[in-house]
């Protein structure tokens, strides 16, 4: 009898995600399987103090600059695209400045500054920069001018999601669908006896306050005031309730609720002087506007070399003290997504409690961090339970490929697809349906809400009979 061997032409599909604690590999992801992530993060998501950071790459599929891969002719399109329009000098002072083109934006703003500042030091109104027959001099309001221009640019860049291009979809229909979908299961995910969740982020957009909005979710961001908004750090001691409204007795803490640390800044934070009403001394104030005339009273952190130093200063001590405070609490887990581990200063903070708090858990997500588009290929379920130093691939030489080294239980990695922000949101896990509206319902509202609108609802009326 023969026995022929029939090749379904099925290959065994390529994984897309990499899922490592304590340096192991506990889940090759190939498709949509993904149980042993949503696992943890349904454990992480019942610890007494959760803490969430996220980065910029939570932002990059609605557009967000990637401050270090931006050339010098993408930072003259910026600066095209902000309104301001670029110089003649500014071309040839960026190809002085940075002649490799590396696309650092930081290393490019750092040039800049200290240029600015050695003029400043010799009390020259130029600097010479460049070498041999290439060296110009320009001077420095020439400098500061670039510098100023290119800040404004970052800024107004960072107005998401973007009108520049057309989005991905389907966020080219619903921008702030993955948003939505990570703060919601992660606060209904949550016991109702356990602590507010506390979101810090290092970026300036306002999408996390837009998708908390169009959730219907409150959240305490440290501003007091409705009309006159000041930053008041007071006000993360305080919660939300629901009250009887006759008798103002409380009846239960209030659903949905977390508090929002920008520990950079926002797009919608100003600088004012104000004097005290009862001392008359002089204090800066920080306030919520959503316009301004001029860029300079802006309340950002930008990615140049003095950033740390510039942590040091109100309200961002204030901000990181708070992000110390949290981390160094009894069962406390941290989930970071978007974040490459860039800046010293938040890193110190993580790092240095890891080593110190025992009771801390931190899974990060970043999709390229640990290895190489090569490697991937390399990669099946023989993996599974394997130390990732076992295996034949070579991780980057990054902080979160470090982390994913780690033989320590308590830390976790997912990196591949599955660790860009938009997948990993939806692992998310599903919280129950309870309290939750009927989705023939929430059409409903829907269609009466743009009937008041005056639009035409007969389709969306059709589909409820």
């Amino acid at each position: 009898m023969t026995t022929t061997t029939v090749d379904s032409g099925l290959a065994e599909p390529e994984p897309n995600g990499l899922f490592i604690v304590g340096g192991v590999v506990k889940s090759v992801i190939a498709g949509a399987e993904a149980t042993a992530v949503r696992d943890h993060l349904s454990s992480l998501l019942q610890v007494k103090n959760l803490v969430v950071l996220l980065g910029s790459g939570a932002s990059f599929h609605l557009g967000s600059p990637q401050t270090r891969n931006l050339t010098n002719q993408q930072v003259l399109e910026l600066i095209r695209k902000s309104g301001d329009t670029p110089t003649a000098k500014d071309e040839e002072l960026l190809a002085t400045i940075n002649p490799e083109d590396d696309g650092d934006l930081e290393k490019l703003l750092n040039g800049l500054q200290l240029a600015a500042s050695l003029a400043a030091q010799a009390r020259q109104p130029s600097v010479a920069l460049g070498s041999g027959e290439q060296v110009k001099s320009y001077y420095t309001d020439e400098i500061d001018g670039l510098r100023q221009r290119i800040n404004h640019a970052l800024a107004h860049a960072c107005q998401l999601p973007s009108t520049d291009k057309p989005l991905d979809a389907p966020y080219d229909a619903d921008p702030l669908l993955a948003h939505r979908a990570f703060l919601s299961r992660m606060v209904r995910s949550r016991g109702a006896n356990l602590p507010r969740p506390q979101v810090f982020t290092t970026n300036y957009d306002l999408v996390i306050e837009r998708a908390l909005d169009e959730l219907g979710y409150p959240y305490i961001d440290g501003f007091s005031g409705t009309v006159d908004r000041r930053l008041n750090f007071a006000f993360y001691g305080l919660d939300f309730h629901r009250v009887e409204t006759t008798t103002q007795s409380v009846l239960s803490r209030a659903e949905g609720a977390l508090y929002l640390h920008k520990v950079h800044g926002s797009l919608n934070w100003r600088t004012s002087k104000a004097r005290d009403r009862l001392t008359g001394l002089q204090s800066l104030e920080v306030r919520q506007s959503s316009s301004s005339s001029n860029d300079d009273d802006l309340v950002l952190i930008y990615p140049t070399s003095s950033k740390e130093g510039d942590t040091l200063a109100y309200p961002y001590s204030d901000l990181l003290r708070l992000l110390g405070d949290a981390v160094q609490q009894d069962d406390t887990a941290v989930i970071v997504a978007g974040y490459g581990f860039a800046d010293a200063h938040i890193n110190r903070i993580l790092l240095r409690t890891l080593a110190t708090n025992s009771a801390l858990n931190i899974l990060v997500a970043d999709p390229f961090a640990v290895l190489d588009d090569s490697d991937w290929g390399k990669l099946n379920a023989d993996a599974q339970q394997k130390m990732l130093d076992e295996l034949a691939v070579t991780p980057k030489q990054t902080a979160i490929a470090a982390l994913a080294r780690a033989k320590d239980s308590r830390v976790a990695v997912l990196t591949g697809n599955c660790g860009k922000f938009t997948e990993f949101a939806q692992l998310m896990p599903e919280p129950s349906l309870q309290g939750e509206a009927p989705s023939a319902v929430t059409a409903l509202i829907e269609a009466l809400e743009q009937m008041t609108q005056g639009d035409d609802v007969t389709a969306e009326a059709d589909d409820l009979q």
